[in-house]
């Protein structure tokens, strides 16, 4: 998944991008290292998955306006997906951005800087959510036609499912 959703990242005019690896990174760094991200690693993953994004803010470079959270279990993110998202970041400079299909709010989520001191302050177990949800005046949400931004890839019989 991990390769589709860095291609979708890329192909849709990320800037840069940031892969946030934990538990084992060997593998996936192996698997992308051809693909030219950059590699942050996370060392509190076991405290949960907010600790991947503040990671990845505290490696974003001071210039970024912003920063775009995709996940790596979302197959078939489309490339015009992510561009709609920065087309959107362009239009709405200081919103949150929340990715949504047929009414469901999903990934990607942009989260402009002056959101970045709210999310490194985060509650670890309330995770980005409290954040966009605190900031809710300040949300918009993306209609996409792309399924992939509401799909959540756990369980193998879900890739199964998917890969059929």
């Amino acid at each position: 998944f991990s390769r589709s959703v860095l291609e979708a990242l890329q192909k849709g005019g990320a800037d840069q991008t940031f892969v946030v690896v934990g538990h084992d990174p060997g593998p996936i760094m192996a698997h992308l290292c051809d693909r030219g991200p950059r590699f942050v690693y996370n060392r509190a993953w076991p405290k949960g998955q907010l600790t991947s994004l503040q990671a990845a803010i505290r490696a974003c470079p001071r210039v970024a306006t912003g920063l775009l959270v995709a996940l790596v279990d979302q197959p078939g993110l489309r490339p015009s997906t992510v561009r709609r998202m920065i087309r959107e970041h362009r239009r709405h400079r200081r919103s949150i951005l929340v990715a949504s299909y047929q009414g469901r709010a999903g990934h990607p989520v942009i989260f402009p800087r002056r959101f970045f001191k709210d999310i490194l302050a985060a509650p670890l177990s309330e995770g980005a959510r409290v954040v966009v949800q605190t900031h809710a005046a300040e949300r918009v949400f993306v209609p996409t036609h792309d399924p992939a931004v509401v799909r959540d890839i756990d369980e193998v019989r879900q890739y199964r499912r998917l890969a059929r």
